[in-house]
């Protein structure tokens, strides 16, 4: 009766593998799109960001405004020995009214400086906000990615457990091996091992992910859904212009180029005097002796002289020139590690594409067979537990080693997305 006991325990236990493969979710898990949303809202780096916009646009106004007027008010010609008034037919009260009106041309570029200055800095947000979504999705797919571990080891632990019960049986009935008992002990404690690992980095990604989502470090996260989408080809043959037009960085390096080439064009009209127009009215009492004082009006036009033009003018031209040529060559550079960044990142798409389909078409399901004809074999007699137990661990590896391929997959797609400015416009993950 117990040898009978036990087979029928063996039976249960192995076929295990086969019906307890994780389950789909209930509601109420993370979802990636949501999690992108709460990031994009409440983010402090990306309202940062905003607020810089904010700022620039600001400052739009101010560059194509004139300089404020200057308004003098005096006396002149005052006797000292008196300090009278109706003393000197030269004294009077004057009030005088001063503005400089710049070179015609230069108020209006320097609107355009602040123009582009202001829509660099917009593409930045720009790139930061990408940034965000980029980094949410990589901690999800970490996340997703531990999640499987975690219940991958948590159920072949309990199947563990179950075996060790079987072990024990047979081992007490004369028709199990000590060495089994031992070895499965052995196994049972590397899982409990593995799981403290595994645990300990949820942990550490959980924090991670709160910080993007400006969440209390601590906050917890449910397990996250299974429904991870699978690989699949992709357009990847984007060419080199329509990736500077995508990509908000090398947007706002434009801007900056447009910039600079602006100041140098500043600089230039530079060279030209700007232009101060003045008017006083001066107010003359009738003198003591009896005669009548008529009051003065007088205007004046003044103009720099840009005497110094060889040391000042001419030389900050030059250095506007040097500034342009620099935002050139730095655009230049960015794009070329852009463009470098974004070859090697396909070639990884490509790579992590495969492997998921390998695992998945191939070698999960040979190690399946595998696994299924040891227990049988050890059901009989023919394969010793340390084959079954070789053959089902090697099971878990490559279990895992899909799950973090898919994942892998997906963060390099993050990372391709991010590279090219591409909007994000595939299925993010949801529950049904």
């Amino acid at each position: 009766m117990r040898k009978i006991f036990v087979c029928f325990l063996i039976v249960g236990v192995f076929s295990y593998p086969l019906i307890a493969r994780p389950q789909r979710l209930p509601k109420g898990k993370p979802i990636l799109s949501d999690l992108i949303q709460e990031a994009l809202d409440n983010n402090p780096r990306l309202d940062a960001a905003v607020q810089r916009v904010l700022s620039a646009e600001k400052t739009i106004p101010q560059a194509g405004a004139l300089p404020d007027p200057k308004i003098t008010l005096g006396f002149m010609n005052l006797p000292v020995n008196s300090f009278t008034f109706d003393q000197e037919p030269m004294t009077g009260k004057q009030i005088a009214v001063m503005q400089m009106f710049p070179f015609p041309g230069k108020l209006a570029l320097s609107t355009d400086m602040a123009e582009f200055e202001a829509s660099a800095i917009k593409h930045q947000k720009e790139d930061v906000r990408n940034q965000i979504i980029q980094m949410v999705k990589l901690a999800y797919y970490d996340l997703y990615a531990v999640d499987r571990a975690i219940e991958t080891v948590q159920g072949n632990k309990d199947l563990m457990e179950q075996l060790i019960r079987v072990v024990e049986i047979k081992y007490a009935t004369g028709s199990g091996l000590q060495q089994d008992v031992l070895r499965s002990q052995v196994e049972l404690s590397k899982l409990e091992d593995d799981l403290i690992m595994w645990k300990q980095k949820r942990l550490t990604i959980t924090a991670k992910l709160n910080g993007v989502l400006n969440r209390p470090a601590n906050t917890p996260f449910d397990t996250t859904p299974q429904d991870l989408d699978p690989p699949a080809q992709l357009d990847l043959a984007l060419a080199p212009d329509e990736i500077e037009q995508q990509r908000p960085l090398l947007r706002a390096w434009r801007k900056k180029i447009q910039k600079a080439e602006t100041a140098v064009k500043f600089a230039r009209r530079d060279r030209w005097p700007n232009i101060t127009v003045g008017a006083s009215y001066s107010q003359r009492d009738d003198l003591e002796t009896g005669a009548k004082m008529h009051d003065f009006f007088s205007a004046s036009v003044t103009l720099d002289i840009p005497l110094y033009a060889k040391r000042k003018q001419n030389q900050k031209i030059a250095q506007r020139q040097i500034e342009m040529k620099a935002a050139e060559a730095e655009y230049q550079s960015v794009l070329n590690e852009v463009l470098s960044e974004i070859e090697s990142l396909k070639a990884v798409l490509e790579r992590n594409r495969k492997r998921v389909e390998l695992y998945k078409g191939g070698i999960l399901l040979q190690a399946q067979q595998s696994l299924e004809s040891a227990q049988a074999g050890y059901q009989v007699g023919k394969v010793d537990f340390l084959t079954v137990v070789d053959n089902w661990m090697r099971l878990l590896n490559y279990e895992l080693q899909y799950h973090f391929a898919l994942a892998d997959y997906h963060k390099a797609l993050a990372y391709y997305d991010f590279a090219t400015g591409a909007k994000s416009s595939r299925r993010e993950m949801t529950t049904e």
